[in-house]
């Protein structure tokens, strides 16, 4: 454990863990469990693609969760949309001030070398610099998936602004130590982590560890935020709603 748990009742508590910097995760989120992401020092990068745990066909859809709510830029209330027009996960909670990126996409062993230098496993071990798209595939793999089932990635704690029409830039926003967000999955939801330095992140190979707690989360109120936050995410809750009928 590397902080404490603010606002959360130990008893609901049903994992913690440490993610170290460079490592990948996975576990199948059920439905109406939280998972509540820390970074302890505000220097967390971290790395998801998500699926539907019942039907892996049905995954998260970064165009349509822009689209659909009129914004490249996240934050507490809204939801992350399957491409059914399904929610898999609400955002119930986020002090870092927005900082989402669903534009930049991931890291490669290419784009690790050019930007950190060598870091192979011959040189430095079991230290060497991984990447995301090696720490996807090989989580991917353990539920029989693979590269066709790579889709674009969300990356927390890290920000991405637009200059000029089209010209991509990192942010040097950082959230202060100890900021989390809070995921509330929909439905079933397989949740795959990369804890390597943002795709666009320049100079020393260092990423720090996250924190994970999945917990157990109240019921959802029809006065809930998330899903009140449009009338496009009520037809979605309305859709899960279906679904599970």
């Amino acid at each position: 454990m590397i902080t404490e748990h603010k606002n959360l009742k130990l008893d609901s508590i049903i994992l913690d863990e440490v993610l170290p910097g460079g490592a990948r995760w996975s576990k199948i989120i059920k439905r109406g469990d939280k998972l509540r992401i820390t970074t302890e020092d505000g220097l967390g990068s971290l790395s998801a693609m998500f699926y539907n745990a019942d039907n892996t066909a049905e995954r998260f859809n970064s165009a349509d969760t822009v689209k659909i709510q009129y914004n490249a830029y996240f934050g507490k209330g809204r939801v992350l949309y399957s491409e059914l027009g399904r929610v898999l996960f609400s955002i119930t909670e986020d002090t870092t001030d927005g900082l989402f990126d669903a534009i930049a996409g991931i890291s490669n062993p290419r784009i690790i070398k050019e930007r950190f230098g060598e870091g192979d496993f011959e040189h430095i071990r079991n230290r060497y610099y991984k990447s995301d798209r090696e720490n996807f595939l090989v989580e991917l793999g353990k539920y029989g998936m693979g590269k066709r089932d790579m889709i674009p990635a969300i990356n927390f704690f890290r920000k991405v602004d637009v200059k000029e029409g089209s010209r991509l830039e990192l942010s040097s926003q950082r959230p202060k130590p100890g900021s989390y967000i809070e995921l509330r999955a929909e439905m079933n939801v397989l949740l795959v982590l990369s804890n390597t330095p943002h795709v666009m992140e320049e100079g020393e190979y260092n990423p720090s560890n996250v924190q994970l707690t999945l917990h157990k989360a109240d019921p959802v109120t029809e006065d809930d935020l998330c899903v009140n936050f449009s009338p496009q995410s009520k037809r979605a809750f309305i859709n899960n709603a279906r679904y599970f009928a």
